[in-house]
């Protein structure tokens, strides 16, 4: 249930990225609410995941298994970090209309974050191995 949790947030969250990123030009503030739903979706999904896997026993005490070797899975959360980064700035760049830096990172943002979503939908799942 866990991992059910986390993934529709996860979607939820890319959901929100796209469809802001539809209304970029055609109304702004739409651009603005579809675009924080997806940051506070992440965010939520991903404060869920550390507390399961640093405060409450690990993520496999919430039947969230990894299907990939350790270092992949390493890999995959140092690339989540970055995008994590990457979005926090895109929040900020656009919250405070830093315009030119918001549109330049939207270009490695989106992408990567798709990448990242990706993946940690074929890393995870629910029974072990």
């Amino acid at each position: 249930m866990a991992l059910f949790f986390v993934n529709s947030l996860m979607t939820l969250s890319i959901l929100g990225f796209y469809t802001g990123y539809f209304f970029r030009k055609a109304n702004v503030k739409k651009h603005r609410i579809f675009n924080s739903m997806g940051i506070l979706s992440n965010l939520t999904a991903a404060v869920y995941l550390l507390c399961i896997k640093y405060l409450l026993g690990g993520i496999s005490e919430f039947e969230i298994y990894p299907t990939a070797p350790e270092f992949v899975i390493h890999i995959h959360r140092f690339f989540a970090a970055i995008s994590l980064i990457l979005m926090l700035g895109m929040g900020y760049t656009g919250w405070k209309r830093i315009r030119n830096l918001h549109v330049k990172l939207h270009y490695i943002f989106l992408p990567l974050y798709t990448i990242v979503y990706i993946s940690g939908l074929f890393l995870f799942q629910s029974k072990p191995l």
